[in-house]
Parts: C-alpha cells; sequence; structure tokens
C-alpha cells in the first residue's frame, strides 16, 4: 500500500472541505503526536498519512495496525 503524506492544511480540506469548520492545525498535530490521526513530522512540517487514514474509518484497531504497518 502506497503512503500518501499531506500537509495539515490539506488534510483540513480534504476532511471539512471548503466550507466547513476544520480542526486547528495546533490540535491536528496534537492528535497525530497522540497517535490518534496517523501522520508524521518530517524536519519542521507535519503531515498526515491520508491513505492511513481514509482506511481507518473510525476504527482504532485498523489505525493502529496500518501505522505499525509503515513504521
Amino acid at each position: 500500500m502506497k503512503i500518501e503524506l499531506i500537509k495539515i492544511s490539506e488534510f483540513q480540506r480534504r476532511r471539512w472541505g471548503e466550507n466547513g469548520t476544520p480542526m486547528c492545525a495546533q490540535a491536528i498535530r496534537k492528535q497525530i503526536k497522540d497517535g490518534k490521526i496517523p501522520g508524521e513530522r518530517i524536519g519542521k512540517l507535519w503531515y498526515v498519512d491520508w491513505t492511513a487514514y481514509k482506511n481507518a474509518n473510525g476504527n482504532d484497531l485498523v489505525a493502529m495496525v496500518l501505522r505499525r504497518a509503515f513504521d
């Protein structure tokens, strides 16, 4: 499975749409750190693993397995 890392701003657009009210970038970074959203920090920038996020569909067990598969 291919990893698709996207910037937080792109994640906000894809997840909540153009007219939605997204979670702030700081909250998303915290959730990435806590392992609630699959992603990683590269240098000073944070990225969300869109493929793993899409495939998890709110299932915490699936999200955990997908994160481990790419580590």
